[in-house]
């Protein structure tokens, strides 16, 4: 009669030689999914090459325009006045609730938006403001001087027309940029910025009344006889060109946009993955197999 520890010892090895197998697959996977390099180098360009006025410069992410180097420049003044109206509301305001939440939402945020566009600037070559604006300025310093319930309408307002506005200006920037560290950009700041007016409104001391009007947009121009072409009598047919003709939009390489129908649902993996699973299944099937054969030795040994 067999010895109920040799029937062990196969299954504690069948089951080893799978789960080295599966590591080995996974692991060799893992290695081919995810190169150590990505396929394009990234470069780091020289402080100020990032271009000026309406220079438009090619960079490895797309193209950089004013717009888009406005917004950085934008983003970091942001932070440069926001950061510290954070701070004065967790300083002066300790014993309101909503201001201390509205505050820490912030400085939080806003360190996080100055990771963003530090980096942003350093890959894209840009030279990124260190002081905040005069207005900007201006209003640390009305925040500074007022005190009490003075203090959070102030905070709250100043605060909430400025998000506001931003938020237009990102929403703006996200939906024509070309480039894409910029479409980043402006994505986090979007999220960030929303955060903010919810939580400054949650403080109740904002005055919806003192917020500017949206408008709404422009409508498109009648159609009529003298425009019938696409031409009027009084504006040459150059001036009506739309400058994206014959322009093919193209989409950054290494992308998830970019992966090819052969390369499936899990990349160039496919074999590997589902080898895995079949080593797994394999290995399930010997163990109720030896399971099996254990029962029986033991009713055999029984009947004896």
């Amino acid at each position: 009669m067999r010895h109920p520890l040799d029937l062990a010892r196969p299954t504690r090895l069948l089951v080893a030689l799978a789960g080295c197998t599966l590591a080995a697959l996974l692991g060799t996977g893992s290695a081919s999914g995810q190169p150590t390099t990505p396929s394009t180098p990234i470069s780091t360009p020289p402080p100020g090459s990032s271009g000026t006025g309406d220079e438009v410069v090619q960079t490895q992410w797309g193209p950089l325009g004013p717009a888009d180097r406005d917004f950085m420049n934008r983003v970091k003044q942001a932070g440069l006045w926001e950061k510290p109206a954070g701070e004065l509301g967790q300083a002066k305001r300790p014993d309101q609730p909503k201001i201390q939440e509205a505050a820490k939402h912030l400085i939080e945020g806003h360190t996080l938006l100055d990771n963003v566009v530090n980096r942003a600037g350093v890959l894209l070559g840009h030279t990124l403001p260190t002081e905040a604006t005069d207005e900007q300025k201006g209003w640390i310093a009305e925040m500074e001087a007022a005190t009490g319930d003075e203090f959070d309408a102030v905070f709250a307002n100043r605060l909430r027309a400025a998000h506001g506005k931003v938020y237009g200006y990102a929403a703006q920037i996200r939906a024509g940029t070309k480039n894409e560290l910029i479409r980043i950009l402006s994505t986090q700041a979007m999220i960030t910025v929303f955060d903010h007016i919810k939580v400054l409104e949650d403080t109740g001391r904002v005055d919806f009344g003192s917020l500017e009007s949206p408008q709404p947009l422009a409508p498109p121009p009648p159609a009529d006889d003298s425009t019938a072409d696409g031409v009027g009598d009084d504006e040459p047919a150059e001036q009506l060109t739309n400058p994206t003709d014959g322009v093919i939009p193209t989409v950054p390489q290494g992308t998830r946009f970019t992966r090819t129908a052969e390369q499936g649902v899990f990349g160039d993996n496919n074999g590997v993955f589902f080898g895995a699973i079949a080593v797994l299944a394999l290995a399930l099937v010997g163990m109720r197999m030896i399971s099996r054969q254990k029962k029986k030795t033991g009713r055999r040994s029984r009947s004896y």
